[in-house]
């Protein structure tokens, strides 16, 4: 298959759906829609999810938003890869033909914002002549406002901005649970150290093992602590309380964790319509990608989707249809029996969504389906660059000659030397024939220097 048939409107998924779809578990209508959207050459995407609460505005994550490989056509990004990589994914036919860039990027500043105060950069969107409708990663004012300006209709991010911010808190959605009948942690506020002390002692009971403080809104498992004991948990409370919203739940350990679950889907007018089901890789509560298999038991995806129903009656009386969402959490084997505990609504496009587009066009394009996995790295002690990153990787690289035998695909790669000191930052699609075949490669990807996340 020609590259350029993998991403384009030519490769829109087809009735096989053997190669792309997670079986009993994608709902295949809903997904192939969704990546036909994706792929249209009318179609506008701006991925970056920076303008939900918690974004992290790194140094290096200014530069990154919008980047990797992907089979949009028209991406809005806020800075361009290097050559030699985009070189790379156009091999694969995983480059846009357009990428939108803002001029200037300013710390903190959403990249919605930088585009709407960028007059040049509209009026070059506003001509770019076959562009007919737009997907934002989160819809907040400043994206809402750039799709009016630009005069496009809202592809999977309709919702109106209000929707999004309600459906992201966390406090509304475990008070939900109850009304809705899911299972989610139990989270209640805390005001203050004499409110902490009384509600550890009613947390920590509950499985022994202490309790979680968080805060109402956040992403990626940042602001989130696990305090064994009150003394430690009155010290989180005081660096959190300096943020806003600090909430206070039971701590699952993980002796009672079957999976660390992420679901992936777009809330339809009927339900949860599920595009993945992933097993979240953490560090420590941090998340760093998600790994998609295909061995799960059907009782373990009737937890789950029995949960997302509920959950997605919820979004609905929200206003929340026809757009992406991620539920996080565990399934738990518990006396009564295996329960699906959500943990977090990220009620947005996730991080896995667009690399899942990605491996299902490789799907198609090898002719199998892969296992595969998402994962973002620290890599320490080398300075990555793409052509250091082939060198080292040699035949474990993915190649588009030989597709059908997997490998590492460098999805965003940023070199960022300090004081001498090799530090990159490493976003990679691992692509494998099999289970045995992805924890292979999950080694290789962390052979390639002291990687921390």
């Amino acid at each position: 298959m020609m590259p350029e048939m993998i991403a384009g409107g030519e490769a829109e998924p087809s009735g096989d759906d053997g190669t792309w779809a997670q079986p009993g578990i994608t709902d295949v209508p809903t997904a192939r829609a969704f990546l036909q959207t994706l792929a249209s050459r009318d179609t506008l995407v701006m991925p970056s999810v920076d303008g939900d609460v918690g974004y992290r505005f790194s140094r290096s994550s200014l530069r990154t938003r919008g980047l990797g490989a992907t089979i949009a056509r028209n991406v809005i990004a806020a800075t361009a890869p290097s050559a030699d990589l985009a070189r790379y994914h156009l091999s694969l036919g995983l480059e846009p033909e357009r990428r939108y860039c803002p001029r200037g990027l300013r710390a903190g500043v959403p990249l919605a914002e930088l585009v709407l105060s960028d007059g040049g950069l509209l009026e070059e969107l506003r001509g770019a002549g076959l562009l007919r409708r737009m997907v934002v990663g989160f819809n907040n004012q400043a994206a809402a406002a750039l799709i009016d300006r630009l005069g496009l209709s809202p592809a999977y991010c309709a919702p109106p901005p209000t929707a999004y911010e309600r459906a992201n808190d966390k406090l509304e959605f475990a008070r939900a649970a109850g009304r809705y009948g899911f299972d989610a942690l139990g989270l209640h506020p805390v005001g203050d150290l004499h409110a902490l002390d009384s509600m550890f002692r009613t947390m920590s009971t509950v499985y022994g093992d202490g309790c979680v403080l968080r805060l109402r809104r956040g992403a990626a498992g940042r602001h989130l602590r696990h305090a064994r004991t009150l003394p430690a948990a009155r010290r989180a409370w005081q660096r959190l309380n300096a943020l806003d919203g600090v909430l206070i739940g039971p701590y699952i350990p993980r002796t009672v964790v079957r999976r660390a679950v992420a679901a992936h889907g777009i809330v339809t007018a009927d339900g949860f319509a599920p595009l993945a089901l992933s097993e979240q890789l953490l560090s420590g509560h941090r998340y760093r990608g998600s790994r998609v298999t295909h061995e799960w038991a059907s009782e373990e995806i009737g937890a789950v989707l029995s949960s997302l129903r509920a959950i997605a009656a919820w979004l609905r009386d929200l206003g929340y249809v026809g757009a992406p969402a991620g539920i996080d959490g565990f399934l738990v084997d518990a006396p009564q029996g295996l329960r699906f505990v959500a943990l977090d609504p990220n009620i947005r496009m996730t991080a896995t969504m667009m690399p899942w587009a990605v491996a299902s066009a490789l799907g198609r394009a090898a002719g199998r389906r892969f296992a595969w996995q998402y994962e973002a790295s620290v890599i320490v002690g080398r300075t990555a660059t793409f052509a250091a990153l082939e060198r080292r990787l040699g035949s474990d690289l993915l190649r588009s000659d030989r597709l059908q035998h997997g490998g590492i695909l460098p999805s965003v790669v940023t070199p960022a030397p300090v004081f001498g000191v090799g530090i990159s930052r490493l976003q990679a699609i691992l692509l494998a024939r099999d289970v045995e075949h992805l924890t292979y490669l999950s080694r290789r990807s962390r052979g390639l220097g002291l990687v921390v996340r």
